[in-house]
């Protein structure tokens, strides 16, 4: 009788471990990861030494790969959370060139690519090229800068390529002036 007894309670005391642990354990996972995720992405920048997210300024030069720069100009990266970044630079007149859409991804300590893709159109607004580089990138370690080497190619509307260019940059965190 006394074992029934006991083999009854070890029952309900394993049932009320294992609703504890499906309920209470799961919660506080979740708000233990959520105050990482929070204190990870969402930190300000500045704040973080090996961080490529925020806006940065930057000179690209483009070469035909084999030394001669057929471009230099000045842009605005922003690398967002998440994944996104956007790109406009001052390579043509608006008009002429849409702001670039990508993505990025950090591969180790001070190590990032990303990736943009715009279009071109002519003076009279047709529709003649998109542009897709590929950027390496590797963070200065005060986080402040950056220096890259990309490749670029160029194709037609109809997705013929037309030039495989090369380009170097190097960025400047945009921070708040004093």
């Amino acid at each position: 009788m006394y074992a029934h007894q006991l083999a009854r309670s070890l029952v309900l005391l394993t049932t009320i471990m294992l609703v504890f642990g499906l309920f209470y354990l799961p919660v506080r996972g979740e708000k233990i990861r959520s105050e990482y995720t929070r204190r990870t992405f969402q930190q300000d920048p500045g704040q973080n030494p090996h961080s490529f997210g925020g806006t940065w300024i930057v000179q690209t030069q483009i070469t035909n790969c084999a030394g001669t720069t057929t471009e230099s100009f000045s842009k605005f990266l922003s690398i967002n959370a998440g994944g996104t970044a956007q790109e406009i630079s001052n390579s043509l007149p608006p008009s002429q060139r849409t702001t670039s859409f990508g993505v990025w991804e950090h591969f180790d300590h001070a190590n990032y690519v990303y990736a943009l893709r715009f279009f071109r159109f002519s003076p009279t607004g047709i529709f003649i090229t998109t542009v897709q580089a590929k950027w390496s990138v590797v963070l200065a370690e005060d986080g402040q800068s950056y220096t890259a080497e990309g490749a670029i190619q160029v194709t037609s509307p109809s997705g013929t390529v037309l030039a495989n260019l090369c380009g170097t940059e190097t960025g400047t965190k945009m921070v708040i002036p004093d």
